[in-house]
């Protein structure tokens, strides 16, 4: 499966990175961006109630200046856009840094590795995987999904979830240690989302699996149609 070319999606979204980092650094917005497109636990496992909240507080809104039209917003809608948003939000100049060091370093390899439709489609997968993974912990069991989660490294994790199925194996031990720091993190104050990289792992071994396995069951069928 592996190719030879130039590896255009990994070049291509970390530009896209750099700029919408430097769009917010630059227009003093970056804060506000975080605000308006980080994930948000609570809001998405908990929409409903997060709903009703909203409806009470426009209800009240509206009896107080009734003449003023009411924006009514579904905070499940407002919740995608933010789940798919979010990897592509940094807190600052190194958290942005690390994570682009490390796509450039493993995502040429994990490209070519499985081809660009299937890289895209694992990284972007990924990305989503991850925040629900660490949402759905941090909502459900460690009560803190009130907390902001930004950032591509979920979504790097799934590429390095292609190494790992594709042969280098070490990746394996760096699961192990994301598992540790993450216990380590549920009980003390550690800025850093470790489940989101453990979720982000396990989905893209996962699918590149799934996709190789396919990729050989597309191969062994064409063998054997051939006349």
């Amino acid at each position: 499966m592996q190719t030879k070319h130039f590896p255009i999606v990994t070049i291509s979204i970390i530009l896209l990175h750099g700029i919408i980092f430097a769009a917010g650094l630059l227009s003093g917005e970056q804060t506000h961006i975080i605000q308006k497109y980080g994930f948000i636990p609570d809001q998405f496992f908990n929409a409903h109630n997060v709903e009703n909240n909203n409806d009470q507080q426009n209800s009240l809104t509206s009896l107080l200046r009734p003449s003023e039209p009411q924006l009514m917003l579904s905070p499940l809608p407002n919740s995608l856009t933010r789940l798919v948003a979010s990897m592509f939000v940094h807190a600052n100049i190194a958290h942005i840094a690390f994570n682009l060091l490390a796509l450039a370093y493993l995502g040429v390899y994990a490209e070519r590795a499985i081809g660009v439709p299937r890289y895209l489609l694992v990284y972007l997968s990924s990305g989503i995987a991850a925040a629900l993974f660490h949402g759905a912990i941090a909502f459900y069991i460690l009560h803190n999904g009130n907390v902001v989660l930004i950032g591509a490294s979920g979504a790097i994790s799934g590429v390095l979830g292609i190494a790992a199925v594709t042969g280098n194996t070490r990746a394996y031990y760096w699961l192990a240690l994301q598992i540790v720091f993450a216990v380590i993190g549920s009980i003390s104050a550690l800025p850093i989302a470790f489940t989101a990289h453990i979720g982000g792992f396990i989905a893209g071994v996962v699918m590149t699996k799934v996709l190789v396995r396919l990729e050989k069951s597309k191969r062994k069928a064409k063998f054997f149609q051939q006349p």
